[in-house]
C-alpha cells in the first residue's frame, strides 16, 4: 500500500469514526432511559424528574448534531464545543443521580470531550465524565460517610487512570497521524515538484538536442568550409595558374611541349582536387596521409608544389617521428598546404624552408620564405596581397586542437608561420 493510499484509508476511517459518535450518544441515552423506566434502581428519582433531564440531554445531543451538519455544509470549523460539552456533562451528572443506569450514558461524555475539545480543556473534559461514571458505580448517590468517600475516591482514581491511559494513547495516535499526514503532504508536494522538474528537464533535454543538432550542423559546415578551402579552392587556384601559364606559352610561340606540360598539370590538379573534395565530403583523411606518415606526406605535398612553382624548397624533420592523432596530422598537413599556396600566390619568394619538429609534448611546423612579407596587423581586405582568409582558417584549425599559430613577418623581410600542437598520440 502506498503512502497516498494509506493516508486516504486513514482519512476514511477517521470520517467513519466521527460519523459514528453521534449515534453512539443517542443509543447510550436510549439504553439508559429504557433501563431506568423498566428496571429502576431502589434509589431512583421519579420519572417526572428524570425524563425532563433526559429530554435536556437529548436536546444537547441534537444541537451538537445540527451544528456539525452546518459546519460540514459551510466548510467552517465547529463552534460551541466547550459550552455544549458542559451542558451535556451537567445533564449526565443529574441523570446518574436520578438513576445509576445512566452510567451508560456517561460514556458519551468521554467521546464528546475527545472530539470537540482541544488543548488543556480537552484533558479536563475527558477526565470530568469519570465523576458521574464513578457515581453510577457506587449506586448513583453522593458519598456521605468516610467509607463511601474512600470507595468513591478509589474508584474515581481507577477510572481516571484508565481514562489517562486511553487519552495518552489517543494523543500519541493523533500525533503520529498528524505527522504522517504532514509527511504525506510534503511527499505529495515533493512529487509535484519532481514532476515539474522532470517536465522541465524534458524540455531542457529537447532544447539541448536541438542545440547539439544545430552545433553539429555548424561544425560540419565549418569543416566543409575548411576542407573546400584547403582542397578545392587551392586546386582551382593552381589550375587557373597553369592555364594562364599555358596561354602565355602559346602567345609567346613556345614549343608545344611547354604549354602542353602546363595543361597536363592543370588536368592533374583537377583530378586531385576532385578526389580531395570527395574525401572531404565523406570526412576521410587526406590521401597523402593514407599512403604515408606525416613527414612523407608533407614531403609529397612539397614535391608536387615544386613541380608547379619556381622557388627552391626544402623539408627538415627533427626529433623522433611517431604516429600522432589523425586530427593533429591533418591540421599540420593542411597548414603546410595553405602556407605553400600563400607563398605561391603572394610571397614572390626565391627560397622556402619547412621544418617539422617532434618534441616530448609538442609537434611544430615552421614554414619560412624570403618573399615580400606583409603587415599582419592590416585587415585582410586592405592588404596588398589580398590574402587573409587562409590564415584565419589555419588559425581556427590549430586553436581547435588547443594549439597556437604564430606569424612573424613584415613588408620586405619574408614570412615565418609556426604552428604548435599537442603531440597527442594515436588512440588517445
Amino acid at each position: 500500500m502506498t503512502d497516498a493510499t494509506e493516508a486516504t484509508s486513514l482519512g476514511e476511517w477517521q470520517d467513519r469514526l466521527d460519523n459514528a459518535l453521534g449515534p453512539v450518544g443517542y443509543a447510550a441515552l436510549l439504553v439508559a432511559v429504557t433501563l431506568a423506566v423498566l428496571a429502576p434502581s431502589p434509589h431512583a428519582r421519579p420519572l417526572g424528574v428524570m425524563l425532563p433531564i433526559a429530554a435536556a440531554a437529548l436536546l444537547s445531543l441534537a444541537l451538537r448534531t445540527a451544528l456539525d451538519r452546518a459546519s460540514s455544509t459551510s466548510g467552517r470549523a465547529r463552534h460551541g464545543g466547550p459550552l455544549l460539552f458542559l451542558a451535556l456533562l451537567v445533564t449526565i451528572t443529574l441523570l446518574v443521580l436520578c438513576d445509576p443506569w445512566f452510567g451508560f450514558f456517561a460514556f458519551a461524555g468521554y467521546l464528546h470531550a475527545a472530539r470537540y475539545l482541544t488543548g488543556f480543556v480537552r484533558v479536563l473534559g475527558v477526565a470530568a465524565p469519570a465523576v458521574p461514571s464513578t457515581l453510577s458505580q457506587i449506586g448513583g448517590q453522593l458519598p456521605t460517610t468516610g467509607r463511601q468517600i474512600g470507595s468513591f475516591l478509589a474508584i474515581l482514581a481507577f477510572n481516571l487512570l484508565v481514562v489517562g491511559v486511553i487519552i495518552t494513547l489517543s494523543e500519541v495516535t493523533d500525533r503520529l497521524s498528524r505527522r504522517r499526514q504532514l509527511a504525506n503532504a510534503e511527499l505529495a508536494e515533493a512529487n509535484h515538484k519532481l514532476t515539474e522538474m522532470l517536465a522541465e528537464n524534458a524540455g531542457l533535454h529537447a532544447q539541448l538536442l536541438v542545440q547539439a543538432r544545430e552545433a553539429g550542423v555548424a561544425d560540419e559546415r565549418q569543416r566543409l568550409a575548411r576542407e573546400i578551402h584547403d582542397t578545392v579552392a587551392q586546386g582551382l587556384a593552381g589550375i587557373v595558374t597553369q592555364l594562364q601559364a599555358a596561354d602565355q606559352a602559346r602567345e609567346q610561340d613556345a614549343p608545344a611541349e611547354t604549354w602542353q606540360r602546363h595543361l597536363d598539370s592543370a588536368a592533374r590538379l583537377a583530378r586531385e582536387s576532385l578526389t580531395q573534395a570527395r574525401r572531404a565530403v565523406h570526412a576521410l583523411r587526406p590521401e597523402e596521409l593514407e599512403r604515408a606518415d606525416l613527414p612523407d606526406a608533407i614531403a609529397e605535398v612539397l614535391a608536387h608544389w615544386q613541380q608547379l612553382h619556381s622557388p627552391a624548397a626544402t623539408l627538415t624533420v627533427t626529433g623522433e617521428a611517431r604516429p600522432l592523432h589523425p586530427e593533429v596530422e591533418v591540421t599540420l598537413l593542411r597548414t603546410a598546404q595553405e602556407s605553400l599556396a600563400n607563398i605561391a600566390k603572394h610571397a614572390g619568394a626565391a627560397r622556402v624552408g619547412l621544418t617539422l619538429s617532434y618534441m616530448t609534448d609538442l609537434v611544430t611546423l615552421d614554414v619560412r620564405d624570403d618573399g615580400v612579407g606583409f603587415d599582419p596587423e592590416a585587415e585582410p581586405e586592405s592588404r596588398a596581397d589580398g590574402g587573409g582568409y587562409g590564415l584565419s582558417v589555419m588559425r581556427r584549425r590549430v586553436q581547435r586542437l588547443a594549439g597556437r599559430l604564430e606569424i612573424e613577418t613584415e613588408p620586405g623581410v619574408g614570412t615565418t608561420i609556426s604552428a604548435a600542437l599537442p603531440a597527442i598520440g594515436v588512440g588517445t
